[in-house]
């Protein structure tokens, strides 16, 4: 059975006022990444005054919204979704409840919304550029190199796999996605042409097609996933004042 928005949420403000407590699921991307969509989310009215960083349930332009509040001014409150660039103002008679437990009902996703979106690859990605040299120019040893076109081995196979997140990290959705891919090809090929003037490391045509099918497959994988996003997700139009991301 299917109800709208304004029906649904009369049924929650009539369960809250009767129990104390509702728990509904968490559907949009707006708190990303504190919460996800799947979530099961216990919401109880607010007895004290709302104070700064408490996430509320709020009636806004005939809509209802959980955000986070960030800002007070008497009676005034101002709530901005944590994966959003807009803020929304409310009344204290606008707000119905707040959040007060949340249930992962996927934790996998959770963690990888947590360090693959745009906070978590913000954090990670120096981390990952310094694992990277250590692992192409630091002298480590190996095996001898070849360099017969296509002559796989174990090794190439690890060049492939540690070459696949690079995109993801270089990854901004103002750049054009060519460029995104194209600059992680390139990291490719002068993490390779450095080891051919290092005294204890070589050039291997090998590796370079390794980490060029690396980037391409990342690549590929991040494609697949914006598309799957956009098919899955109805995003509500945007208000005048901004739009989430």
């Amino acid at each position: 059975m299917t109800i709208d928005n304004e029906t649904y949420f009369a049924l929650v403000e009539e369960q809250l006022s009767a129990s104390g407590q509702v728990k509904i699921p968490l559907v949009g991307t707006s708190m990303q990444p504190t919460l996800c969509p799947g979530d099961l989310l216990t919401l109880a009215p607010i007895v004290s005054t709302p104070q700064v960083g408490n996430i509320v349930l709020f009636r806004y332009q005939g809509q209802h919204l959980l955000h986070r509040i960030v800002a007070v001014d008497g009676d005034h409150y101002t709530m901005r979704g944590d994966n959003c660039v807009s803020c929304e103002d409310a009344g204290r008679s606008d707000i119905i409840a707040k959040l007060v437990s949340v249930e992962k009902k996927n934790k996998l996703k959770h963690l990888a919304v947590r360090w693959l979106g745009p906070k978590g690859r913000k954090q990670l990605r120096p981390w990952y550029f310094v694992a990277l040299g250590i692992l192409m120019w630091a002298p480590l040893g190996g095996v001898p190199l070849d360099n017969f076109m296509l002559g796989l081995r174990l090794d190439h196979l690890l060049h492939a796999s540690v070459f696949i997140p690079c995109s993801l990290f270089i990854y901004n959705p103002s750049l054009k996605k060519w460029l995104v891919w194209l600059t992680s090809v390139g990291v490719g090929v002068l993490t390779e042409s450095i080891q051919a003037l290092l005294p204890y490391r070589g050039f291997d045509i090998n590796d370079m097609i390794a980490n060029f099918l690396g980037v391409t497959l990342g690549f590929a994988m991040i494609i697949l996933f914006q598309r799957g996003v956009r098919k899955q997700h109805q995003y509500p139009a945007r208000a005048k004042r901004g739009g989430c991301k």
